[in-house]
């Protein structure tokens, strides 16, 4: 694993488990209550929908670039926020490497064949 990648999944490990045990205590609606409940966590929640907007419009880009699937980690964020991210970068960085390797194997083949 890349450096990349390791803090990519250092990072989604305990967020999918704080989720995991905000909707087990709290549930769906009590979460969206609780993001909605007053004008501060509006504010935090309008921020965290624009960022996380940004974030989206970038993968887009990046993955029709490098053939990265984009479809599921847009699913995923809009269902729990950063875990599409973090997992599109964790799938971006295997996806990069196996394109980069591709080239050098093929290169090191050739090369026997002389």
């Amino acid at each position: 694993m890349t450096p990349r990648q390791i803090l990519c999944a250092a990072l989604l490990a305990p967020f999918l488990a704080l989720t995991a045990f905000v909707l087990a205590t709290d549930g769906l609606l009590g979460f969206y209550q609780a993001a909605f409940a007053n004008r501060s966590t509006l504010l935090m929640s309008a921020d965290l929908l624009l960022a996380l907007g940004l974030v989206l419009l970038w993968m887009h880009a990046d993955a029709r670039t490098n053939g990265t699937p984009f479809v599921p980690y847009l699913l995923i964020t809009l269902a729990i926020g950063i875990a599409g991210p973090l997992g599109y970068g964790i799938h971006r960085e295997a996806r990069l490497r196996q394109a980069s390797a591709a080239p050098r194997a093929a290169h090191v083949r050739a090369g026997e064949a002389t």
